[in-house]
Order: structure tokens, then sequence, then C-alpha cells
């Protein structure tokens, strides 16, 4: 299961060597699933007008994707996993591997557990090289998911997006059968679905002063970036800045969804954190999953990161995130 990730937290000793204690949180399950036995859902039986896949196809793909994950997972083949997952999703599940033995017995375990998509819901727009899926993992632990066929994910079905929103989405419009997808560089209020991504980075790089002025501030998830931001430096105290710069994401695409009060804009994230010793004489010790990259000592250490998100454009008032999620996939 995909967990939403902090800014890595370093412990400040007035030493030459300062302690770096990261804790970026693992984007977990690669599949993007939890721990269950449920039995995986069969396909309905009711006809759906064709789009860019049918259902039946769809859950071909659910199916096939589940068993490929799975396997993977089990011995962490990020080349297995390769063939059914891409972009950044990709890039956080990767690292997920690399960083597996910085984690606990439990936590061991609990990854190597199968998982099975139930209680499953399409989202397949009339035309692209894309559809959603939303499903239940165990029963409680909701997914929504992007799958896309393109010559970024080598001309093959592949997950590019998995999302876990603690409340249900805006459902989603559905015209003769088919999802409606929305314009995403169309403003819908004051942002358009393009400017999402900068809209997010702009919460971990300013504090939302600039594009991240534009998204509501007010719920949970804008509020543990805010935090994020504002407390970036607390950790290293005096002898060190920490700040975070956008990057461009591993895959930067944004994919949408029209429902009843506005848009649901799906896009990438991508972030660096900096930190820096403001005193020659010190250097910064990377903590255990840091150290999985590079273990050296050195006064910058870049991290760097790469996400997901799902944001409500209403018609009316500020969008809002509805979730996030981040994994460290390198250090220098």
């Amino acid at each position: 299961m995909a967990h939403p990730s902090t800014a890595p937290r370093r412990s400040l000793r007035t030493v030459p060597v300062l302690a770096a204690v990261a804790a970026a949180v693992l984007s977990g399950c690669a599949g993007g699933g939890t721990n269950t036995h449920e039995t995986p859902a069969k396909p309905s039986p009711t006809s759906t007008p064709n789009g860019t896949v049918t259902r039946a196809e769809a859950d071909q793909i659910l199916d096939h994707y589940q068993e490929i994950n799975n396997k993977a997972n089990k011995t962490r083949d990020a080349g297995l996993l390769a063939t059914v997952e891409a972009g950044q999703l990709y890039a956080r599940s990767k690292a997920d591997y690399e960083q597996f033995d910085t984690l606990n017995a439990k936590e061991k375990k609990e990854y190597s557990t199968p998982f099975y998509f139930t209680r499953r819901t399409f989202y397949i727009p009339p035309t692209g090289n894309w559809f959603a899926a939303a499903a239940s993992t165990n029963g409680t632990n909701h997914t929504f998911m992007i799958f896309e066929k393109s010559a970024d994910t080598g001309g093959s079905w592949k997950k590019v997006i998995s999302l876990f929103p603690q409340q249900p989405l805006p459902a989603p419009q559905i015209k003769g059968g088919l999802a409606v997808p929305a314009d995403q560089d169309a403003p819908v209020g004051n942002l358009a679905p393009s400017g999402v991504t900068n809209a997010i980075e702009d919460l971990f790089t300013t504090g939302g002063t600039k594009d991240g002025s534009k998204l509501s501030h007010a719920n949970d998830n804008a509020k543990a970036i805010l935090k994020t931001y504002k407390e970036r430096r607390d950790h290293l105290g005096s002898q060190a800045t920490v700040n975070f710069f956008p990057i461009t994401p591993t895959h930067n695409k944004t994919y949408t969804l029209t429902t009843s009060s506005g848009v649901l804009a799906i896009t990438a994230l991508a972030h660096k954190e900096e930190s820096l010793v403001t005193n020659a004489g010190l250097q910064i010790s990377p903590g255990k999953r840091e150290s999985v990259y590079n273990k050296t000592p050195r006064s910058l250490v870049v991290d760097s990161f790469q996400g997901e998100a799902v944001v409500h454009l209403p018609r009316q008032g500020k969008p809002e995130i509805l979730d996030y999620r981040y994994a460290l996939v390198d250090s220098r």
C-alpha cells in the first residue's frame, strides 16, 4: 500500500559530522494493494459501450497487473514489475525494492503478502490511451488507479498512478456508459488541471504563496504539506538550510474526469529537497534510506521524490487535494 511521504527528518549534532535520520516513508506495496486474501471480483455481465477498452478488457488488465505485481513483490523483481508499471509509480515501487532492507521484520512480511482487487469500478474515456479504475483491496482500503498504453509505457497497458484517498472521490460523470474527460488546459474556477502539479509543489517550495495560493489550504492534505514546509528546518536548526525545489516528474502527464461539480485532475508530482550546512566544517551523515543511494557524509544532501495526486477542481471555490503520495527515489 502506498503512503504519503514526508520530508526526511535528520537530528543535528554540534559535531563535525551531522547525524541524519531519513524518514521518507516507502510507497509500500509496489502494486498499490494491501494485505488481503479476498477472492478477486468477476467481470460484470453488464455490457458497456466500447471506449479506450471494454469493461471485460479492463478487468483482464487488472487481473494481469495483480498477478505480476504479487509475483514481483515476492522476490522484489524490478524487471518483472516494469512489465506492468511505468512512470513515477514505477519509480516509487522500484525505490521500495531498493530500500526494502531498511524495513523491520513486520513491515517486510506485510509487504510481500499478496493483494487482490475487489469491488471494481471503471471510468473509461471514449477515446485516448488511458482509463481509470477504483477498487477495494481489503474491504476498507480503497485505491484509485490510472492505466495507460502509450509509447511511454512501451506500447502495453501499465499502471502509472496509484492513490489511496481516505474519503470517497466526487463521482465522475458517465455519459452513454463512458467517462467524460475535460480539457486539461481549460480553467475550472481559478485553476486548470494542467496547473495542479505546479500548485501543489508550490506548497512545498514557498508555503503556497504563488501557484499554491489557488489551492484550498484548509483540508488535511494541504495542511500536512504546509506543516512539512514550515518545519523543514526545525530538525537541523541554524547549522543547515533545508529547501524544496520542483523537478520534472518521471511521467509528466495529467488525466481528467468531469464530475457534477467540477473536474478531477489526476497528476504527477516531483521535487527535490536540498539540505546544506551553513558551517564549512560540518557534514551531514545520510539516514538509512538515503544511504541506500549514497552513504558518504557530505555538506549537501539532495533527496529526490516522485509522486502522484488527485485534486478536485470545483467550478466554485478553491481546489482541494484529495490525496497525494510521495516516495524518496534517490539521494546524492
